[in-house]
């Protein structure tokens, strides 16, 4: 299996402009696009996209965490902004709280205290969260089809739900989390996975059975996973 990381996160939102001016006013992180889609891309790792859709996603946690370098000031200049915010916590050995955006999504803020970042308050994106029905079933689907190793098991409480249970794969930077199945939806095209060999992949997901959708050859393709969820696989060199 030839799928090395997670490429982009993808977020439906009805109003571009006001999410574009809302993350550059409380974030200082400029977005790029047309009128159709912008992007947010970081220092390292995976891009946020935000694409027009006049049909928002319902998210019965935060979908998505960032990192930043130093969260208490975050957390303060947010609040002179008159940001919606939750307390600051502790979440195992990090500092973490979440923000409300123009899209009525609950953002993670994480710190993430490397020296080097210092310079640049947010530093990356945490990787994404993905509901599942069942923990179990859900992470022996994505060991078996992506060839993923599970690397942290850990449980966190919402304010609407309770506590949840949930798993981080481990290049991929997703984390799967089980929820009350009457919550549970198809999400479509959460978020882009890359590849070094399209080809590879693709055939072996076929093979093992997997729901495939074509995309643009030599370039992406589309797959199922056990949820349902339409997930893109993208070329990368």
């Amino acid at each position: 299996m030839a799928i090395k990381q997670l490429n982009s996160i993808r977020i439906p939102c009805k109003n571009l402009q006001e999410t574009k001016e809302w993350y550059k006013n409380h974030l200082q992180l400029e977005a790029k696009g047309d009128q159709e889609e912008v992007t947010i891309s970081f220092a390292e790792g995976a891009d946020l996209v935000f694409y027009k859709s006049n049909v928002t996603q319902e998210y019965p946690f935060s979908p998505f965490n960032i990192n930043v370098y130093e969260p208490q000031y975050l957390h303060r200049d947010l609040f002179l902004k008159g940001a919606k915010l939750t307390d600051i916590d502790d979440f195992f050995d990090m500092l973490c709280y979440e923000v409300t955006d123009p899209n009525n999504i609950q953002i993670g803020i994480v710190g993430w205290e490397e020296e080097a970042k210092a310079k640049n308050p947010v530093t990356k994106l945490g990787g994404y969260f993905l509901p599942v029905k069942s923990l179990e079933d859900a992470s022996f689907w994505y060991k078996t089809h992506l060839n993923v190793e599970q690397l942290y098991d850990f449980s966190f409480n919402t304010p609407m739900y309770g506590e949840m249970r949930a798993l981080t794969l481990d290049h991929l930077g997703i984390t799967l989390v089980e929820i009350p199945s009457d919550l549970h939806n198809v999400i479509e095209h959460p978020f882009t996975l890359g590849s070094t060999n399209l080809e590879e992949d693709l055939k072996s997901l076929q093979q093992s059975g997997v729901e495939i959708e074509e995309g643009t050859p030599g370039e992406s393709f589309y797959f199922k996973d056990q949820e349902g969820h339409k997930i893109q696989v993208q070329f990368i060199s």
